[in-house]
């Protein structure tokens, strides 16, 4: 499956490579995955743009367009 800024949370987490990119913007990201659950289903790119994540929009975009160069 292609992995995009559109790809489910599901999916990302499913893909090495998309793991390994949020991880250098959001260290630590997969030792909070137990906390997943209810997002599972929403999209990377909506996902991140949540003050909770505590990225600064640029760091997003850059994140969400390392995404979109997976599989283009």
């Amino acid at each position: 499956m292609a992995i995009s800024s559109k790809s489910s949370l599901r999916d990302v987490l499913a893909d090495e490579r998309a793991v390994a990119i949020i991880d250098e913007f959001i260290p630590g990201f997969m030792d909070k995955a137990d906390q997943f659950g209810p997002v599972m289903g929403m999209k990377i790119g909506m996902l991140l743009k949540f003050p909770q994540v505590g990225l600064p929009k640029d760091q997003v975009n850059a994140l969400l367009e390392k995404l979109d160069g997976l599989d283009a």
